[in-house]
């Protein structure tokens, strides 16, 4: 099953430009999830002004861990792609319950009337977790080409002799 030397070099050029690819899509995430993050802090500063640092604090948090719950659903896929499981994550928002059993809006933490501010950290804040599966799904992808890549340039120096090329 031994490919030749060109077949191997092509197929490696094609991995090295889509590494470059990821990493390039791996940075930018990371610029734009710093952003939101940012955003979020500052939107949060600005709501506790606006209010006060007393009524938004961790005070206003619920102590009880039962009472605080994700309201996001992370699931973990495995996809088969050359023999190399890849795992995907997905998040998806939970439905938001007015009952007291069920995860809330945590934004009712601090009253009923908040400052729009503090909505739009929740948004921001909300906007990084997706952010942060995206990234870690061009990790993973990442890390698969890393993989073939290390397997392929095995192949390719097993071809190669310290003399040369092998016929």
């Amino acid at each position: 099953m031994d490919k030749n030397i060109d077949v191997l070099s092509e197929d490696i050029d094609e991995l090295m430009l889509r590494k470059l690819e990821l990493i390039e899509e791996k940075v930018r995430g990371n610029i734009q999830m710093e952003t939101l993050l940012k955003d979020g802090h500052i939107e949060l500063a600005k709501a506790k002004y606006i209010r006060g640092k007393e009524n938004i604090s961790m005070l206003q948090v619920p102590n009880k861990e039962d009472t605080v719950t994700s309201l996001f659903d992370l699931e973990t896929k495995t996809t088969d792609e050359d023999n190399d499981t890849v795992p995907c994550f997905d998040i998806s928002f939970k439905k938001l319950n007015d009952d007291a059993d069920g995860p809330g809006d945590p934004i009712k933490w601090f009253g009923v009337l908040v400052p729009q501010n503090l909505r739009n950290s929740q948004k921001r804040f909300q906007e990084s977790i997706y952010h942060a599966t995206k990234i870690a799904n061009v990790q993973a992808e990442l890390i698969s080409v890393l993989s073939k890549l290390k397997t392929l340039c095995i192949q390719k120096d097993s071809l190669c002799s310290p003399n040369g090329i092998k016929t």
